[in-house]
């Protein structure tokens, strides 16, 4: 481990909340409803409150960690990839409905699980807290005792802090309706101090029919749930929260946050967590990623799609400020980010004094070398395995200037296995390349400055053996001596080779195929 003088932005904001002396004992929290296949966006309030978390330990101070699968809510939104048969389960606590998939007690255990199983394999490992389990257990029986006793109170501030009108009838409490089972639908009416009165309401919302069951229960050990506000309020006091940051759509003037803060240290007596707005982890287009409305590219699909260090860098390097953009579907978006990823282990196997040695550090998910191996690069890797007559072990030897250890040869299995990945899923037709067997048709419109590069290039290959990196060089020479623009030469090459304007290193593709068949398509082209 490489220790450096400067502070990354979680180290500083562990010193500034040890330095004030309050939020003690540091228990650091994040919470996600299970609605639907859950984006891959809300990775990032896990990564956040995990760099907070270590951060806390590296300053060597004890602190707690925890996720909340918040499974009491109701189904709300319908996700596209459902079967319709679940639209009846609309309104109904997302524990109690059965899972789409097998092997899961529940639809909410279902997307939940394969969530944590996500984050786990980032290396973040928070204690999981199901809120169902902590309801039926009764650890929220004092906090819903209070709420309801200083619901005047909690009127009062969904007044004064959102400028919400609640009705004197109004109570923050829904009632899981013993008849149909739904909770979006039903409403409290009156708490006489050992039960609420309640209605299932046919017409309650627009996303859920109640049955229109009226009666008297108990509100304690699981028949119900806290409304969203006092309910995040009522998570805090209950777990012991100190630390939690949000999204801004929770973090606004007026919002989530300050209706929560407000009850938690008005209604509850517990002291409000620390928090900070971070950005959006923005899906195509820059629209906010919904689980429960499908949009946005899955936790669970994403973690197919990049090794996960390289998910956690993504994570880890993108400062909480600002919003983070990535669409895999982007030719180079994938491309990029492995060799940004290259680049900061440059960083910090140099031992210079920068963030990005730390955040490649941070970034790891696992135990890593001491001594910096050798990285082929991704879009080389991409290039290579395109090309069927290649050794890629030999290639990157070569590229190396020496053998690939063992650890070398897993980073290039695992590159390969994600580049496999990337051209099946992800790249462009562009970026996809295959040798044509037959002149491509591309190639008819050459100009008679390209046809006559091709000649000289011709000379050149069968002049002698060359070397890769020697022959890259020496195609680009001859375009001067050629006097035709570098970019027209290439593309002569590729739209000779491969019908496209532009591939790989040309070099690498010349000499990955035989001589004498290279030749002779140059000499067809030309013809």
């Amino acid at each position: 481990m490489i220790y450096y003088k400067s502070m990354f932005w979680p180290e500083k904001i562990a010193e500034e909340i040890i330095k004030s002396g309050k939020h003690k004992p540091y228990w650091v929290d994040d919470m996600k409803t299970p609605s639907g296949r859950i984006h891959v966006g809300a990775l990032r309030g896990v990564i956040i409150h995990d760099l907070i978390y270590r951060a806390f330990l590296k300053k060597g101070k004890k602190a707690q960690f925890s996720y909340v699968i918040n499974d009491m809510d109701p189904m709300d939104g319908f996700p596209h990839y459902l079967d319709k048969s679940f639209k009846k389960y609309m309104g109904i606590p997302l524990y109690k409905i059965p899972s789409p998939e097998k092997g899961f007690k529940s639809l909410a255990h279902c997307y939940g699980s394969q969530f944590i199983d996500v984050f786990n394999m980032l290396n973040a490992k928070p204690k999981i807290i199901w809120s169902s389990e902590w309801y039926k257990k009764g650890k929220f029986d004092s906090v819903i005792r209070e709420a309801l006793d200083k619901v005047e109170k909690v009127r009062e501030l969904y007044k004064k802090v959102s400028n919400y009108d609640k009705p004197k009838d109004w109570y923050p409490f829904q009632v899981i309706c013993p008849k149909c089972g739904k909770v979006g639908t039903t409403l409290v009416t009156f708490w006489d101090g050992e039960k609420v009165s309640f209605e299932c309401r046919k017409n309650l919302v627009s996303w859920a029919k109640g049955c229109g069951y009226k009666g008297k229960i108990s509100p304690f050990s699981g028949t119900g749930k806290l409304m969203w506000k006092v309910d995040w309020a009522a998570h805090w006091k209950v777990i012991g929260v100190t630390i939690e940051w949000a999204g801004k759509d929770h973090m606004s003037e007026g919002g989530s946050y300050d209706l929560s803060s407000a009850i938690c240290e008005k209604v509850f007596n517990y002291p409000k967590p620390q928090a900070k707005l971070y950005e959006w982890f923005l899906a195509k287009g820059g629209t906010k990623m919904s689980s429960s409305k499908g949009v946005g590219t899955t936790a669970l699909e994403i973690s197919k799609t990049l090794p996960p260090e390289l998910l956690r860098f993504l994570l880890v390097k993108t400062h909480f400020k600002k919003a983070i953009i990535f669409e895999p579907s982007k030719n180079q978006s994938i491309l990029n980010l492995f060799d940004d990823y290259d680049k900061y282990a440059d960083h910090y196997f140099s031992k210079k004094e920068s963030d990005y040695g730390k955040i490649w550090e941070l970034s790891q998910v696992g135990p890593f070398p001491k001594v910096k191996p050798f990285y082929p690069r991704f879009r080389d890797v991409v290039n290579f395995f395109q090309s069927s007559s290649v050794n890629l072990e030999k290639k990157f030897e070569e590229i190396k200037g020496s053998k690939l250890n063992k650890e070398e040869l897993q980073i290039l299995k695992r590159r390969i296995k994600y580049a496999n990945i990337w051209l099946k899923n992800y790249a462009s037709k562009e970026l996809s390349f295959k040798i044509r067997k037959d002149i491509p048709k591309e190639a008819n419109d050459l100009s008679l400055e390209q046809k006559k590069y091709l000649q000289a290039l011709i000379k050149l290959i069968e002049k002698k053996d060359w070397q890769a990196d020697k022959l890259q060089q020496a195609i680009y020479d001859l375009s001067k001596e050629e006097a035709i623009k570098a970019g027209q030469a290439f593309q002569a090459i590729y739209l000779s080779l491969i019908g496209k304007t532009h591939g790989p290193k040309a070099a690498w593709l010349i000499l990955d195929n035989d001589k004498d068949f290279v030749v002779k398509r140059f000499k067809e082209v030309i013809q």
